[in-house]
Parts: structure tokens; C-alpha cells; sequence
């Protein structure tokens, strides 16, 4: 499946460019291996894994995302399963991580290791309901939920991405680093089944992201719309981009605006998905614009109804835990043949009986012209109710009279029982290393903030 399709690439095309880690940006040379030093390293490492580490599951937790990657793919020619840490996760939380899985934690010191014997009984070959993959979900203070992940559940999915998508053989796609983000992931291993090359790039050298895009000629593109509004800043017009894919939040009309104008050659896609479901739902170009409050048709392949309001997915891509449940409880409805999202499961607040969708706040703060990034949080109160709190950054610095808009453009636009309790402006929304805003941390500023009073 995806080892099969990297040594396939490595027989027909040895020196083609499979990974690159363009690591800090330009402040060091950029570290490339080819499709057949790629082969090698898997075999090599996998013989050592073999020799060294008897357990089934492995948890990645080098500095280097890129050494990570290609551990990854060495552990499951072997037919191990492989979870990605994430720098967020506490070292006393990935302990626990490991006693819970019986894992063992592949660490930077592991390289002193060395090989005692070669065992040439040749590349696992898993059949499709093997389990290659474990996501963190959710939390950074407390032991984080896995999903486990088959080949069906991602490998099935890959020819109708290369589709929707637009990525071929041909294509060099610039990915964040971050790879314990299930959806990052997904589109490295996804190029490098395609046989395409995988550029890595990372959070701290976005101020050279366009540069890198034209040094490294990249043709694809992944991020979060969060990411994406720091590439935009870059205030440059990239013509040989030719696809685009965003997911994780929901795309902004004044980013998706952005990305139209500054990559004009680009087919740009906004996909719905979760890491319990995979891909859901998708849309591109003008109708992320004209139907932007809508998250788009159904993926191919997958069937979607609603049942008392829940979104119920059935597909090939559900996680093998989720088979049963079919959703991830968010609540929506369909308009036509598109989907429209109500709110995210666990971003509903109870106001004096009203149920108040974190999301319906957002959208209506997000109309406002200066508004660059918004949160809604809410803490329960004693009697079961929330209070709602909002929280947003702006592309100009007066915060004192632009909380005063939003708070005005609210009143005019919701009713009183959705009205916040409060409104910050920050700087920068907190966010988790994903690139996701992380709303515990917004939620911790307000309480902070009441407590210091």
C-alpha cells in the first residue's frame, strides 16, 4: 500500500526528491532525500526496530518532524503502529501515554543504537483493515484520546484526493511540520504515495514561507486557514501554485478572497473532515465564496443524513472505532445538496434554555472589516447555564474602540439572550502547536482575567 508505492517510486524514478525539511527557513540549507535513499533508510531502520524494540506500538518523539516521518514509514513496513507526539504534550502525559499502550518511545537518543543482525524476510504487506496509525485527539493537560487509523480508513481515500485535489505525480506539496496533526499528515503520506515530493516546512519560519514556496518550486499546498493568513501577510502573488487545500477550520471568506486573488492559477479546496470520520465534505473556488457558510457536497464516496439534527457519515474512511457511531456530533443541515454546519460538537452553550452555537457568534464577528481571528468560549455557571465570553485580534491597534464595535454590531445582529458577557482584543489568538486556535487557552484568559480583579 504506502511502502509498496514509495519502493515502486524509488524502482522507476531513484533520484527524484522525496522528502525535503526546509527546517528554520534559510538560516541552514535545506535537508532533501531521494525516493531511493528513502528506500534504503526504511529498510535500514525497520531491520534495527526489528532487533531492538519488541513492542507493537511506537510513539515518534524526535526533535526533527522530518526523522520522524521516515521512522514512521520504517515502523509500519514492519507492521508496527506508529503515533506522532506533539511538543504540547507534557513529558509526564507522554509517560502515561506509553504505560497506557504499552509503547515504546522512540526518542533522539535511540540513534546510538546499533544494528545486530540483518533479517531480510523483506517489507511487511498489510492487508486493509491493519491498523498502521494512532491520532492524538484532543487536550494537551491530561492523557490525550487516540483514533486509530487503518489503511482503508486514509489509503482508500488517496485516489479521490489526487482528483479533488488536483495533485499528481508531478506535484511538490508544502506541508507544516507539525505531523501529529492527522491532517498534515495525511496529505505528506498522501504525495508520497502519489510518488510526488513532500516539502516540510515550519510555524517559526513563516516570515519566509513565500520564499520557500518559489525556492523549492512547490505546485500544492496544505495548511489551516490560520497558516494560511500568516503566508497571505507575505503580500505576494505566487503563479505556479495550481492546488490549495484547507481544512481543520472553517475558511474564512476574507482568506479565501486572499488566496483566489494572490494564487489565480490555484484550485483552491476547503474539505470538512475529522479524524474519527475522515474527509466529509468538500467545496472549491467560487462556491467557498458564494456559499461560504457551508462546508460543501459530500466527499465521493461518502453518504450523509441527518438524523435529529446530527450530521451521520457513512464511509470508507471512518476510523474503525467510529464504524458503529457514524458521527462526531456536530450539528447541521442540508441546503440543497450542501451542508451546512450549526456548530461544532462541544461548542455549544446553554444560554437561559437557548442553545447558542459557538460558531453563529464567530461568523457574525468575522463580518466586521478590521476583524482578523475570533473565538467564542463559554464557562458553566452553577445553574447549568454558560456565560459567553468572546475573544479577537484585528488587523488595527485600537483595541478599546473596536471592542466597542463589535460589541455594538452583536447587540444590532443577535439577540440579547446570545449577546458575550465580555470581549477582549488580543494580539494573537492562543493556538495549539496544529495551528488550531486552542479555546481552553481562551477560556483560561477570561478566568484569569476575572480572578485578578
Amino acid at each position: 500500500m504506502i511502502i509498496e508505492k514509495i519502493f515502486n517510486s524509488s524502482k522507476n524514478h531513484p533520484e527524484k526528491q522525496a522528502i525535503v525539511f526546509q527546517g528554520l527557513g534559510f538560516a541552514q540549507p535545506p535537508k532533501s532525500i531521494s525516493y531511493n535513499q528513502l528506500q534504503n533508510e526504511i529498510l535500514k531502520r525497520g531491520n534495527i526496530f526489528k532487533c531492538h524494540i519488541s513492542n507493537k506500538i511506537i510513539i515518534l518523539s524526535k526533535s526533527d518532524n522530518s526523522e520522524n516521518l521516515i521512522d514512521f514509514l520504517a515502523i509500519i513496513s514492519i507492521g508496527k503502529v506508529g503515533i506522532f507526539s506533539s511538543n504540547q504534550i507534557q513529558k509526564e502525559n507522554l509517560i502515561q501515554l506509553k504505560e497506557k499502550t504499552d509503547a515504546f518511545i522512540l526518542e533522539d537518543s535511540f540513534e546510538n543504537l546499533s544494528n545486530n543482525y540483518y533479517d531480510n524476510s523483506g517489507i511487511f504487506k498489510p492487508n486493509i483493515n491493519d491498523l498502521f496509525l494512532g491520532v492524538l485527539s484532543s487536550g494537551t493537560e491530561s492523557t490525550p484520546k487516540i483514533i486509530w487509523k487503518d489503511y482503508q480508513s486514509w489509503v482508500s481515500a488517496f485516489p479521490h484526493q489526487s482528483q479533488v485535489f488536483g495533485i499528481n505525480e508531478n506535484d511538490r506539496l508544502f506541508v507544516i511540520d507539525a505531523l501529529s496533526y492527522s491532517a498534515n499528515l495525511n496529505s505528506a503520506l498522501h504525495i508520497l504515495w502519489q510518488g510526488g515530493t513532500v516539502v516540510l516546512t515550519t510555524l517559526k519560519s513563516a516570515s519566509t514561507w513565500a520564499k520557500q514556496v518559489e525556492e523549492n518550486q512547490i505546485s500544492s499546498v496544505f495548511m489551516v486557514p490560520s497558516h494560511y493568513r500568516l503566508l497571505l501577510k507575505n503580500d505576494c502573488k505566487l503563479l505556479n501554485i495550481k492546488s490549495l487545500v484547507s481544512a481543520g477550520e472553517k475558511l474564512d471568506y476574507k482568506t479565501a478572497r486572499g488566496l483566489i486573488q494572490n494564487f489565480p492559477n490555484a484550485n483552491l479546496t476547503e474539505y470538512y473532515g475529522a479524524a474519527e470520520l475522515g474527509h466529509i465534505s468538500f467545496h472549491q473556488n467560487q462556491d467557498i465564496l458564494d456559499f461560504g457558510y457551508s462546508v460543501g457536497k459530500a466527499f465521493p464516496d461518502v453518504k450523509i443524513e441527518i438524523k435529529d439534527q446530527k450530521i451521520m457519515v457513512e464511509s470508507p474512511y471512518i476510523s474503525p472505532d467510529f464504524r458503529d457511531i457514524k458521527t462526531v456530533f456536530d450539528i447541521g443541515y442540508f441546503e440543497k445538496d450542501k451542508i451546512v454546519i450549526l456548530g461544532r460538537a462541544g461548542r455549544m452553550f446553554n444560554k437561559r434554555g437557548l442553545n447558542v452555537f459557538a460558531e453563529e457568534i464567530e461568523n457574525k464577528v468575522q463580518e466586521i472589516d478590521f476583524v482578523e481571528e475570533v473565538a467564542a468560549v463559554g464557562k458553566l455557571r452553577n445553574d447549568g447555564s454558560h456565560d459567553i465570553f468572546v475573544a479577537f485580534s484585528a488587523f488595527s491597534e485600537i483595541p478599546q474602540e473596536n471592542i466597542k464595535i463589535v460589541r455594538k454590531y452583536l447587540l444590532e445582529k443577535l439577540p440579547s439572550a446570545k449577546q458575550p458577557k465580555k470581549i477582549l482584543q488580543l494580539k494573537n489568538l492562543p493556538r495549539k502547536d496544529i495551528g488550531k486556535i486552542d479555546f481552553h487557552a481562551v477560556a483560561r484568559l477570561f478566568v484569569e482575567e476575572d480572578s485578578n480583579k
